[in-house]
C-alpha cells in the first residue's frame, strides 16, 4: 500500500483543508467585485472572513467573539524558520485580487492585540509575493489593546502571480499569542510598469 512520507502529508493536508474551507465559503451571498472595485475599495478580512485564514505548521487558531466583535486568536509554538517553512497564518489572494493589486505599491494594515494571557510582545508581518521571502518578515511590537500595525511595500515585479498576506506571533517565550481582528490590503500609487 502506498503511504505518503510525513514531510509531504502535512502540506497536502493543509492545502486540502484550505480548499475545503474556501469551497464552503464560496456558497451563499457572496458579491463578486471586479479588480477595479477591489483596487478602489481595498480588500478586508474581518468577522466571518477571518475563517479564510490558512495556518502553517507550528501555529494554531481559535475563532472567538468578545463584545460582539469577532477575532482570530493565533498562537505560535515555533518560529517561521524552524522546521518546515511556511507563510505563517495567511490569507491567499485570488486571481482577481492579484490582478487588482499588481502593478501598485501596497499597504497592509493589521488590527491586533496581544492576548490578555500569554500575549506575544512582537508579531512578524509579511506579504509573500515574488521577490519577498522569509528574510522579509517585519517585526512590530504588540500591545494589550487593539492597534493598527502597518507595512508598506513596493513589489519587485509588476506581475505578481501569487500573494499571501501573513503574520506570525512571537514564539520565543510562553507569551506567544495575538488576537487578530482585521486585515486590510490597500493599493497605493501605481508602479512604473512597462505597458
Amino acid at each position: 500500500m502506498l503511504s505518503l512520507p510525513d514531510w509531504a502529508f502535512y502540506p497536502i493536508a493543509t492545502a486540502t483543508a484550505a480548499g475545503m474551507i474556501a469551497a464552503a465559503m464560496s456558497f451563499g451571498n457572496v458579491a463578486h467585485r471586479t479588480p477595479e472595485e477591489l483596487r478602489a475599495e481595498g480588500l478586508i478580512y474581518e468577522g466571518e472572513r477571518l475563517a479564510a485564514m490558512t495556518l502553517g505548521n507550528g501555529l494554531t487558531v481559535e475563532f472567538l467573539t468578545e463584545d460582539g466583535s469577532q477575532f482570530a486568536r493565533i498562537a505560535a509554538a515555533r518560529g517561521p524558520l524552524d522546521g518546515l517553512q511556511s507563510a505563517g497564518a495567511f490569507f491567499t489572494l485570488s486571481p482577481d485580487e492579484i490582478e487588482a493589486f499588481q502593478g501598485h505599491r501596497l499597504r497592509v494594515t493589521y488590527t491586533l492585540r496581544a492576548t490578555p494571557e500569554q500575549g506575544a510582545e512582537q508579531t512578524l508581518l509579511n506579504v509573500f509575493i515574488p521577490g519577498r521571502s522569509q528574510a522579509t518578515w517585519e517585526s512590530q511590537g504588540t500591545r494589550e489593546n487593539y492597534e493598527s500595525l502597518t507595512i508598506e511595500l513596493s513589489p519587485a515585479r509588476c506581475e505578481l502571480g501569487f500573494a499571501y498576506v501573513s503574520l506570525w506571533p512571537d514564539w520565543r517565550a510562553q507569551r506567544n499569542q495575538v488576537d487578530l481582528q482585521r486585515v486590510e490590503l490597500t493599493a497605493l500609487e501605481p508602479l512604473p510598469c512597462e505597458s
